[in-house]
Formats: C-alpha cells, sequence, structure tokens
C-alpha cells in the first residue's frame, strides 16, 4: 500500500528515472546510470506533459527523488531547474518554452521515448529500501585480486600455486592444480591440495620439499614461501527473486555481495533481509542485507565457492513509511521487528516532524482501516504486511506566541509568559516611539471559534497605571499606530526655474527660500522676482460660480537666498513656481553652408534676424553659387501640438483614403526630423526685408549650391538620365529627350523639383497642358503605376466613363457648329 503523493512529486521521479534510463538498453546499464552530464533543457514541454499523462498513477515520494537524482549525480542546478519546469507546467503558466512541434511530430517522440518510460515494478523499485545498493554506479563490489593470499582460501583445479626457495638453495616453481587436484613439483613429485586451505597446503607442500629435495629446510638455512598465483573461475548460480537471475562465471575471490550485484540485486518481490547461500545442498549462510545497509557490517558477505547457489526468496513482509522521516520508502521487516526499529532504519522523525503519533494504514482482509499509534507504543507495535505509515507535519501555529507592531522601539514577536499583561509588553519592546499616537491603541484577539475580535485600549492611560491593564492571550497582536500613519502627508512643490523641481515635505516654519535651497537653488534662467505661491483654498463657498478654488500669491525674493531678509513661509499642499527671466536668452545658432565667401556657425544677433543679414554677414555669394536654388532647412520640434496634429492625420486619412501608402506618408511627413523650405536668395538679397526675407531660428542651416548646369530626369521614362539646361525649355522638352514616358508612368502626377525645394506640376486646362519651365539644377520626377491594384474600382470606371461621354459630347456640338 503506498501514500498518494501529489502529482508533481510524480512527475519529478518519473523524469528523473526517465533522464537515468536514457540510451539504456539493459536494466543492468539502467542501475548504473548516473546524472552527471544530464541538460533539463533538453526535455521539450510536449514530452514532460506526455510523461504527466501517464505518471496519474503512480505514488512517488519527493524527497526519494530528490534521493535518486542526486545518488545518480544529477547537479543540484539542473535538479532545481526540473523543480521549476514542472511547477510551472503543472501550474499552467505561460513562462514555459513554447516549442513547434506538430502532432505527427510529438507522436514520434512519445515513440521514440517508449523504451524511456519505466514500469510500475521499476517505479516501486526505486522506493524499496536498499535498491540503491545496486543502482549507484559508485558501487560495484569488484573483487579485489591485489591483496594478500587468504590463509582460508581453498585450493581447486585451475588454481595457480606459486613456491619460491631461497637461502643455501634457490628455486621458482609456478604450478597449476591439475583437474584432479594435484600438483607436480619437479624432483619431488605429485602433492595432492585440492579442496584444502590455503596454509594448509602450504605446510604439506613444505614438509614433501624438506623430505625429498631441500634437506636444509628443516634448519633454517634454506626458507620456503608459498602464494598463491593466477585464481581460478568458478561458476555461481543466482536464483529466486532476482532481477536477472542466471549463472556467472567470477573470479574465485568473489563474494555474495558481487554475484548480487551482478544480478541486479533483489527484484521488486524479492528479500533483502533473507538472502540463502546454499552449499552443497545446504543453506550455508542467510544474509540480511540490512546488517551492511545500517550498519556497514561485512560479515555477510563471504567468499562464494564453485557450484555455489544464491537464492533469493520472495520478501514475507512489508511496509511503507513516508511523510515526515528522513528515509521514506518501502521497508521489509522480519518476525519480531516493531515500528520504532523500522523508524530507525529510516533515519527517524525530520526536524517539521509531527511526534506524538503516526498514522497507520492497515489492509485487512475485507478493507483498509486506520490506526493511530502513539509515539510511546511505537517500540511494541509490530507492523503488519502492507501497512502504511505516515508521519505528518507540525501545525503551523504557536502555543506562546505574541506580537506587538508599531510605534515601538522593537516591534516583533514575543513569548506568551504566566500573567504578562500589555503594560508589561510594551516595556519588553523597550517603549514607544517618540512619535507613537498615544489616544488609543488595538489588540487583534482570536476568540475560541477563531473569529477575530478587536480590543481598544488607552495607550497613555495604561502606561501611566490610570486605565486598567489588559492581559494577554495567545497569538494577541498589539498595534500602537505613529502620529504619521493617522494624518495626510504634508507636502509642498515647486515648479519651475529651479535645478530639482518636484515634491517636497513639509516642514514646519520653512519659507519660499528654503525650499528652493531644497530643490537645488535657482537655475541661471530663473527671476526672483514674481515668483508664484498657488494655496489651496479649504473654506470655499461652493454655492457661488465665482468662488476662487485656489489663492495666488506673488512674492519678489533674492536670488542669492540670504538668511536675512523677508521670508514668506510656506503652508501645506502650496505650489511654487519660479518664471523664466524675460530677458534672459541663451545663444541661438544657425549655419550658412555652401558657396558663400565665409561659411560656418552664426549666432543669431536680433530675434529678427533676417536671411538677408545672415548673407550679408557671410560675405555674400561667391561667383560659383546659385542663389536661385539656395534652400533653408529648419528643425521640425516635435512637441504636444505636433503629435496631436500627426494623430489627427492619421484618422482623417485612415477614414477617408483607401490607399494605406498615402496615410503612412502624411504620418511620417508631420514627424521628419527637418523641414526643407524653398527660398529665392537671388530676390531676397535684392530686395532685403520683402516678404521671403525669412527671420531665422534656433537650429537653421541654410544652403547656398554651386551652379548647376544640368537637369536631372528620374523616374518613369526610357532613359533617366542627366541632360545640359537648356535655357527656356519645359519639361516636356527633357521628358522627350529621355525618350518619353514608359508604360507604367503616371503621366498626370510628373512633377519638377526645384533646387531650393519648390516643386512644380503639369496645370491642366481641358486638354490643354502647361508644362512648367525648367531651370538650371531642377530635377524631374516621374512616378510608377501602384501594381498592387488588381485594376479600377466601380466607382471610378463610372467616373471616367461619365468624364469621357461629356468631353464627346461637348466635342460634337462644337464640330456641329462649324461650317467648313
Amino acid at each position: 500500500m503506498f501514500i498518494r503523493t501529489s502529482i508533481m512529486k510524480k512527475l519529478i521521479l518519473f523524469l528523473f528515472i526517465s533522464l537515468a534510463a536514457a540510451g539504456s538498453l539493459h536494466a543492468q546499464q539502467l542501475m548504473r546510470q548516473d546524472l552527471r552530464t544530464i541538460n533539463v533543457d533538453q526535455l521539450s514541454d510536449n514530452e514532460i506533459l506526455y510523461y504527466y499523462n501517464k505518471l496519474q498513477q503512480s505514488g512517488i515520494s519527493m524527497d526519494q527523488a530528490a534521493k535518486i537524482a542526486a545518488a545518480k549525480g544529477m547537479p543540484q542546478d539542473q535538479i532545481d531547474k526540473l523543480q521549476a519546469r514542472v511547477t510551472a507546467l503543472i501550474a499552467g503558466q505561460k513562462s514555459l518554452p513554447q516549442t513547434t512541434q506538430t502532432s505527427d511530430s510529438l507522436l514520434t517522440s512519445r515513440t521514440e521515448n517508449q523504451s524511456l518510460i519505466p514500469t510500475q515494478d521499476e517505479l516501486i523499485n526505486e522506493k524499496i529500501f536498499g535498491s540503491e545498493l545496486f543502482s549507484n554506479s559508485s558501487l560495484v563490489f569488484e573483487p579485489n585480486l591485489r591483496i594478500a593470499t587468504p590463509g582460508g582460501y581453498v585450493l581447486g583445479p585451475d588454481d595457480e600455486v606459486d613456491i619460491v626457495v631461497y637461502g643455501y638453495s634457490e628455486a621458482h616453481y609456478a604450478l597449476k592444480v591439475d583437474p584432479e587436484g594435484f600438483i607436480n613439483i619437479p624432483s619431488a613429485g605429485l602433492v595432492f591440495v585440492s579442496g584444502l586451505t590455503m596454509d594448509a597446503a602450504a605446510a604439506k607442500i613444505k614438509a614433501r620439499l624438506a623430505s625429498t629435495i631441500y634437506k636444509a629446510i628443516p634448519s633454517g638455512n634454506t626458507n620456503v614461501q608459498i602464494t598463491l598465483g593466477n585464481i581460478r573461475s568458478i561458476r555461481v548460480t543466482v536464483i529466486g527473486q532476482a532481477k536477472k537471475p542466471g549463472t556467472y562465471t567470477l573470479s574465485s575471490l568473489s563474494t555474495v555481495f558481487n554475484a548480487l550485484y551482478l544480478c541486479g540485486g533483489p527484484s521488486v518481490d524479492g528479500s533483502y533481509r533473507s538472502v540463502e547461500l546454499v552449499r552443497d545442498n545446504k543453506v550455508y549462510k542467510t544474509i540480511d542485507l540490512y546488517d551492511f545497509l545500517l550498519h556497514g557490517s561485512m560479515e555477510g558477505n563471504v567468499r562464494l565457492m564453485d557450484q555455489d547457489v544464491v537464492h533469493i526468496p520472495y520478501y514475507k513482509t512489508r511496509i511503507t513509511l513516508d511523510g515526515e522521516i528522513k528515509r521514506p520508502g518501502i521497508f521489509e521487516t522480519l518476525l519480531g521487528e516493531n515500528l520504532q526499529q523500522l523508524m530507525d532504519a529510516a533515519g527517524g522523525f525530520t526536524d517539521s516532524a509531527y511526534r506524538a503519533s503516526v498514522k497507520v494504514t492497515q489492509v485487512t482482509d475485507k478493507e483498509k482501516k486506520v490506526i493511530d499509534v502513539e509515539n510511546k507504543n511505537l517500540s511494541t507495535y509490530q507492523p503488519m504486511g502492507g501497512d502504511s505509515v505516515w508521519v505528518g507535519k507540525i501545525l503551523n501555529r504557536f502555543t506562546n506566541r505574541l506580537e506587538i507592531k508599531g510605534a515601538v522601539m522593537r516591534p516583533g514577536i514575543f513569548e506568551l509568559t504566566d500573567g504578562i499583561t500589555l503594560k508589561q509588553l510594551i516595556e519588553k519592546a523597550d517603549g514607544l516611539r517618540e512619535d507613537a499616537f498615544l489616544n488609543r491603541g488595538i489588540i487583534t484577539r482570536l476568540k475560541d471559534d477563531l473569529t477575530v475580535e478587536l480590543v481598544s485600549f488607552d495607550v497613555a492611560g495604561v502606561l501611566n497605571n490610570t486605565e486598567p491593564d489588559i492581559p494577554l492571550k495567545k497569538e494577541d497582536v498589539v498595534t500602537i499606530s505613529s502620529i504619521f500613519d493617522l494624518k495626510d502627508r504634508l507636502t509642498v512643490s515647486i515648479q519651475g526655474e529651479v535645478r530639482s523641481p518636484g515634491i517636497y515635505d513639509f516642514k514646519d516654519s520653512a519659507s519660499i527660500k528654503d525650499l528652493v535651497f531644497e530643490a537645488g537653488g535657482f537655475t541661471e534662467a530663473a527671476t526672483a522676482k514674481r515668483i508664484e505661491v498657488a494655496r489651496r483654498v479649504t473654506n470655499a463657498d461652493p454655492t457661488n460660480a465665482s468662488t476662487e478654488i485656489a489663492k495666488i500669491i506673488q512674492i519678489d525674493a533674492e536670488k542669492d537666498l540670504p538668511v536675512k531678509g523677508g521670508n514668506y513661509y510656506l503652508q501645506p499642499y502650496d505650489v511654487v513656481i519660479v518664471r523664466n527671466n524675460p530677458g534672459y536668452f541663451t545663444q541661438k545658432m544657425v549655419s550658412v553652408r555652401g558657396e558663400v565667401m565665409y561659411p560656418g556657425v552664426y549666432v543669431i544677433n536680433s530675434i529678427d534676424e533676417k536671411l538677408s543679414n545672415i548673407i550679408s554677414r557671410a560675405g555674400g555669394f561667391k561667383n560659383t553659387a546659385d542663389p536661385a536654388a539656395a534652400s533653408l532647412r529648419r528643425i521640425n520640434k516635435i512637441d504636444t501640438l505636433t503629435e496631436i496634429k500627426t494623430e489627427r492625420v492619421g484618422q482623417i486619412v485612415t477614414g477617408n483614403v483607401a490607399d494605406t501608402t498615402f496615410s503612412d506618408s502624411l504620418a511620417k511627413e508631420a514627424v521628419k526630423p527637418y523641414d526643407l523650405i524653398g527660398i529665392n536668395l537671388e530676390e531676397i538679397t535684392k530686395t532685403p526685408g520683402i516678404t521671403n526675407d525669412l527671420i531665422l531660428e534656433d537650429g537653421d542651416v541654410l544652403l547656398v549650391p554651386k551652379k548647376n548646369q544640368a537637369v536631372k530626369v528620374r523616374g518613369e521614362v526610357l532613359f533617366p538620365t542627366q541632360f545640359a539646361f537648356q535655357e527656356g525649355k519645359t519639361m516636356k522638352y527633357y521628358i522627350d529627350k529621355a525618350g518619353g514616358f514608359s508604360s507604367s508612368a503616371i503621366r498626370r502626377k510628373a512633377f519638377v523639383l526645384g533646387a531650393n525645394g519648390n516643386a512644380r506640376r503639369v496645370k491642366h486646362f481641358l486638354v490643354i497642358k502647361n508644362y512648367p519651365l525648367i531651370n538650371a539644377g531642377d530635377e524631374i520626377f516621374v512616378p510608377q503605376v501602384d501594381r498592387s491594384k488588381k485594376g479600377l474600382s466601380t466607382g471610378e470606371l463610372i467616373g471616367i466613363t461619365s468624364a469621357v461621354v461629356s468631353f464627346a459630347s461637348v466635342v460634337i456640338a462644337l464640330l456641329n457648329n462649324l461650317h467648313f
């Protein structure tokens, strides 16, 4: 019977086992697999979801899962990462990385991972106490072949005996025991050693050598050393409830543990307490593996002999220990063992365990029943097969806790002692703070039915003994407020020309100078005159429509903030505004580039300085300049009004124009970094002060290009290129020189962009076209038809048809009135 645990615990253990099994083809490899190189990121969420569905029916302990992962070498950071992913997955959060697997690829993934899904027996086996002995790759129980010859070792066929003679005589013999059990010593004859211990065989060989060829052995002048050379192999059979029963070939120095490890240990139904070593058809030794697991005793790890049989019987009695014990799992019991002994085998209680009693679920012939076993009876309770023992947690409650918080020197948790009162608790907390509110405090108290009640008290009265003291009870929470907790935060604010404008705490007797000082002082552009204070009105007449809602006060102050002199004291929630000095100006720059005598940066001299003035300061034009093509680039200042206009343009265009390209164009135009202003410097320099003589602004860039005697034709013409300027020629002349319009040209939208930024297009009157005159440096643009449109809409077709019919009517009427 297994204790039901959370689905998350099941899934985590399953993932640990699945990861350990990755790449394994045999159960023995699975047991030896470690997780030192595992990467949890390689598990997809789809795989975890699949595993989750498979593990709905499994009962797994969280502590066991962590121990299995640690035993297999899984790094702690990978364990934490896996736990986080599982928690997020079960909680249904969206923070998990999404995969792009299709249903087909998920099916393939499930098929590939089918071999990784542990069986129910494997899941149970992981919970059995002692199973890690045969799944931990660090424990292999390999026999040590480099040890000194054991005196009790029994010789047999195929063993090799090394004989070293030294002293008066020297010789070395390496003699193999033949199938009949003899060794053949040259000049000494056959000596039967099979079945003898190493000590008995050595004495027999030494006696034979002394009586035949080495007469000096008895006197000690010649010595003999007899050791075991190469050892023989033996065959041992493992039967019963082993994971891999069968016959194994081992070295003759192997022990019972070597055979158990090779066969994978007991199966899910095998016994760990009654492993039998059968020799000569009799039970030679019964091994209890718990002696090694709990005490490290190797007494049962006896040496094997040829033809030995290791028999693993079925277990007789098992119980499950779970909950707040150090090593949850399934434990096997022997006749006469009590529950306390099994609890000790599991490491005992955890620090947070409820120790007064444990809950035992028994399996009867027809149903289950629950027994509460008190701590004092653990040593007398005899577990029955199928018992499940659950150790709960202690309650998250306190038997003697008090709490005090608020305006005391040491708020926190305190012990409830016999007879403690409210005043004594305040004294334990080192008394009240200076800001404590003395008129009222409260005690939050739990009644017997766990409902909450409030008990009010006079703080000052209790401390001064003018009010009765209050005895405290378990879980009382005493709250003493601060005077600042019971009123609004008093603030003042300062805006305008100070270095750190913002909201500041109100202080008694603070003046405007104090607030300016706290805000970092005046900026260079500030004026101390006409500082405005807006004060909150608290007693206005709400019935009067002209009632003032703020009192405005204008103050003059000294800019150097002297201590002496007039001080205007602030009140809570005052808003102080420091104005900009109207006579303060920062330098504003313009740039003159191109064909002027002295190009560069110029500081604007006056608020109405014009283009003609800056050209004069720049020394006038060079003889290579083209004043008619000059342009002015002005920074497009993005302010709130611009953003509103941009949004409005977008709304208008989106609502009335289907072509979003036009809408995007307008939006970009509204927020582009600068505007190009077309000007005519030729006229401006001839007649300064005319309308086109613009007033300069900060950041303006005046561009005076070189004379350009070429005209550029771009867009949908047959041969886009540049042509030499011809005086008096129109746009049509240059388009014809470029081969005329292409088939994809929009003729009616062709336009000319002047060198100074002005644009001109063809003017139409009925069938008459008036092409613009071209100047040197102009560029002609012919746009392209939008290929994304599939055709004219119904409205466009109707409009075009109507226009054609109307025009045809006019032409026919004219023809009818003509007389040839």
